[in-house]
């Protein structure tokens, strides 16, 4: 298997046997193996990117629908992010002083999102949803936080628990969980531990679980029962936030406002960056010398000034193009339609969720049941088959995670051909 792909990738190769000398596995983030490892294979090593393509150190190209763990909605090397970043270079790198930028950032974020009444910037997704909680349990004097299984909310002890079926308690990890899109399963979790609940976190539409939109009563009613029991809501919006519209998705889109928002991803424009925010009251308690305070935040590469340049120009661009979000939201929306059909008459147990510009594929041992969960899902996922699924699209020019990922507003028609032509010879290959 993949004899063309190793062929073609022998720098990559001797790349990653340096690799696996100096790294635990290999790599720094354990997803970037792309599941090529447990195909007899190794990931390919990137050197550039620009729009929809990028290309390794071989010189193969691919679409790219990984971008950047979703975050180049505008394309791989944007000359408005790549003309802010240059000219914040020649200015200096990082000071661990505040910056201009910083403000500038927050004010455009705030104006798109009005319910971030007040915000902190750090460098990382795991480090916004940390924070989020921390100040939750400080505010609410409670220590527990509830979460969706399969939900993924970063490396923080927090909320790295009940991750893949089966949703085995860690030891490590004080928190409880409920199905994504079952508000029976939220009401059961509710009932056993109200009283000792700070906050309640959910991503809108659950990333990592299988890119699930969701049910239409479900935000509303976790909305309608965290706030009868005076327990914070959270909106994990560092994939959906500007992803599928200019703004929280939420908010905008399913018209349910937390108390809290994360951020990240897109804001940044492809640089580092994590967002918490939202009620006054809670984040007053960010603030150095209130009364009840605590430490929150901080970190050498908070607003880091590279980030701030590259966050203002993506938001600038994004601004400008928020009435083609619609369109963007439709292609994405046309392309899962074309890959289900595609699946239905070629592979029966495939299948592409998601909504808008997002686009999973899972690989399922059988038919699962609608609606869907997480647990539903990660009950008949196929690992192995989705991992040469993924593997294949590799060899046949396409680059992803999850099945696919997330499309940009630099994909094309011709984009969507070559992956559709991927995906037919991908699962003839698991005919096989």
């Amino acid at each position: 298997m993949l004899e063309r792909y190793k062929k073609n990738t022998q720098k990559s190769a001797e790349l990653w046997d340096r690799a696996v000398n100096v790294f635990s596995g290999g790599i720094n983030h354990n997803i970037r193996t792309f599941g090529l490892d447990r195909c007899g294979a190794y990931p390919p090593f990137i050197v550039r990117g620009d729009g929809s393509h990028i290309w390794d150190v071989d010189g193969n190209e691919y679409v790219d629908f990984w971008m950047t763990h979703y975050s180049q909605i505008l394309g791989h090397n944007n000359p408005s992010v790549r003309e802010a970043l240059q000219a914040q270079i020649e200015l200096g790198c990082h000071f661990g002083a505040l910056n201009e930028s910083q403000v500038i950032l927050a004010e455009k974020i705030q104006r798109a999102i009005p319910l971030l009444r007040k915000m902190r910037f750090c460098s990382t997704g795991s480090e916004s949803t940390m924070y989020a909680t921390r100040l939750a349990r400080l505010f609410s004097k409670k220590r527990l936080i509830a979460k969706a299984r399969g939900g993924w909310h970063g490396g923080n002890d927090s909320l790295a628990f009940h991750l893949k079926n089966p949703f085995t308690d860690e030891p490590f990890f004080d928190g409880v969980s409920f199905d994504y899109n079952d508000r029976e399963s939220f009401d059961q979790m509710l009932a056993t531990c109200k009283d000792d609940l700070a906050a309640v976190i959910v991503e809108p539409v659950l990333g990592a679980g299988g890119g699930i939109s969701p049910e239409p009563q479900f935000l509303p009613h976790l909305r309608e029962q965290t706030e009868k029991h005076g327990i914070l809501l959270i909106f994990d919006e560092i994939i959906t936030g500007f992803r599928l519209c200019y703004g929280s998705a939420g908010v905008e889109v399913y018209g349910v406002e937390p108390d809290l928002i994360t951020l990240g991803k897109i804001a940044g424009g492809g640089m580092h960056l994590g967002v918490y925010g939202g009620r006054e009251d809670v984040m007053e308690l960010a603030k150095p010398g209130t009364q009840d305070s605590r430490w929150v935040g901080g970190g050498t590469f908070s607003s880091h000034p590279m980030a701030m340049a590259a966050g203002i120009a993506a938001l600038d661009e994004l601004h400008k193009r928020r009435e083609a979000y619609s369109k963007l939201n439709q292609m994405g929306e046309a392309f899962r339609s074309r890959l289900n059909t595609l699946f239905d008459e070629r592979s029966p147990f495939g299948i592409a969720t998601g909504i808008g510009s997002i686009i999973f594929v899972s690989i399922m041992k059988n038919k699962i049941e609608l609606p869907l969960t997480a647990q539903k899902l990660s009950e008949v996922l196929d690992k192995e088959g989705l991992d040469r699924f993924q593997s294949i699209l590799m060899e046949e020019g396409v680059f992803g995670y999850h099945g696919l990922g997330a499309l940009s507003f630099a994909h094309s028609e011709s984009d969507l051909t070559k992956t559709i032509h991927a995906v037919e010879v991908s699962t003839e290959s698991l005919q096989r």
